[in-house]
């Protein structure tokens, strides 16, 4: 797919030396692609960057090879001078020409929604005999009480539909995984700029599997749109950590490359600028957006309690239920709510190498991590049945479809209900 040009314009934001600069900048160039964890303080800022949002149109004179991928929403990496801190170059910048804001860089040490561990058994068989060919889709009830089984007797995903997981990674070669990544743009790693996507935590290859594993091919299990094209973008690493700069370019190069359905299973507790509008980005590109709700048992409110990217506007915001309809007791809750899906013990794949889960091929996991991605799926299920469907329909139509519980009508634990994918596609 060919990118536009970078930035379409070519009025100058004079914030090097000279040229009508606010007389106390320190001279500013570029930053480097990435910077390691090393590179932040304590509190997570930066210690080489700040993020600057350039007037639409605008170029730096400097800015002859800018990251794309912020490029997208009109930010430019600064490197931050030595000797100077992030707030000292942010203040410097206030009141020049063309800058619209700066913030910045910001490392999320533990930007997961880590899952949480729910002492007992494992779940047992769900699914009837000879319902599908996966010998390990019985221990799914996540596909049995959201009728997925049903739905695809409508739809199980069209190979057009692009599913995106902004996550760690994933096992590329899982045999659960494998058959269902998109052949043109299935991969793709924002540090490294390739699609070497290895998964060393464990986390995006469960909630891909979740989303999209492959059905009937005689092998693990089934994720809940498994004939959806799967996309997997790399934007934390081996540990869970991330920083402002990696989500965002997670979410344009997605929306760039063609997803109609992206699934972040984040925890960021507090408001980024950056991340806000690469998210923006892709709503406005009638990218559907479902995120998890956070697992601190927390109220989320979009300016009073952030937890991004679920309490953006426009995303479909998802709480975590167990077997038996209940609300987990981890799962936050709040009037950005938008539905809930399973989230309790679900089995879905993990690398098939050593990674932080400590267990190979198919675990189960409990977070609301797992419910973002089994709603994604749906939406992936909902946007192949009806591809004319624009983005707030394609929500609303999940949200219609959702089966009621908790108090009657909307409520701030489960929004409007759970998850229903045979009803999702199959509308009354």
């Amino acid at each position: 797919m060919s990118l536009r040009p970078v930035l379409a314009s070519t009025v100058l934001v004079a914030i090097a030396a000279g040229c009508g600069v606010n007389p106390n900048a320190a001279p500013l160039q570029l930053a480097a692609s990435y910077f390691g964890s090393g590179e932040f303080r304590a509190d997570g800022v930066s210690t080489k960057e700040v993020l600057v949002k350039v007037r639409q149109g605008a170029i730096l004179p400097f800015a002859t090879n800018p990251d794309a991928r912020l490029a997208r929403i009109g930010y430019v990496a600064v490197a931050i001078p030595k000797g100077k801190t992030a707030e000292q170059v942010i203040a410097s910048l206030k009141g020049t020409a063309g800058v619209v804001d700066a913030q910045p860089n910001r490392h999320y040490a533990f930007a997961l929604d880590k899952p949480t561990e729910i002492k007992g058994k494992p779940l047992g068989q769900f699914l009837p005999a000879l319902t599908i060919d996966d010998p390990r889709a019985g221990e799914m009830y996540q596909l049995t009480i959201t009728k997925a089984l049903e739905a695809w007797d409508t739809q199980m995903g069209s190979k057009k539909t692009r599913l995106a997981i902004v996550d760690t990674g994933v096992d590329p070669d899982h045999p659960d995984l494998k058959p269902v990544f998109d052949p043109e743009v299935g991969l793709y790693n924002v540090f490294t700029k390739d699609n070497k996507v290895r998964d060393g935590h464990g986390h995006g290859t469960h909630t891909a599997g979740i989303a999209a594993a492959a059905a009937n091919n005689k092998e693990g299990g089934a994720g809940m749109a498994p004939g959806a094209s799967l996309m997997a973008i790399q934007v934390l690493d081996a540990n869970g950590g991330g920083d402002s700069r990696s989500i965002a370019a997670g979410y344009t190069w997605a929306t760039d490359n063609g997803a109609h359905v992206i699934s972040a299973s984040l925890g960021i507790y507090r408001r980024d600028k950056v991340i806000e509008d690469a998210v923006q980005y892709a709503l406005d590109k009638d990218v559907v957006c479902t995120a998890s709700a956070g697992n601190n048992g927390a109220y989320n409110h979009h300016e009073k309690a952030p937890h991004l990217p679920s309490t953006i506007p426009g995303v479909i915001e998802v709480a975590a239920t167990d077997d038996k309809d209940k609300t987990a007791y981890f799962s936050n809750y709040g009037p950005t709510m938008s539905v809930a899906a399973p989230g309790v013990k679900v089995l879905a794949t993990v690398p098939t190498y050593s990674n932080g889960t400590g267990q190979k091929g198919y675990a189960q996991m409990s977070g609301t991590s797992m419910a973002a991605p089994g709603a994604a799926g749906a939406v992936a299920l909902i946007r192949s049945q009806f591809p004319e469907l624009k983005r707030e329909q394609v929500k609303a139509a999940l949200e219609k479809a959702s089966d009621d519980k908790g108090a009657t009508g909307y409520d701030e634990r489960f929004g409007f209900g759970r998850i229903n994918a045979q009803s999702a596609v199959n509308p009354k």
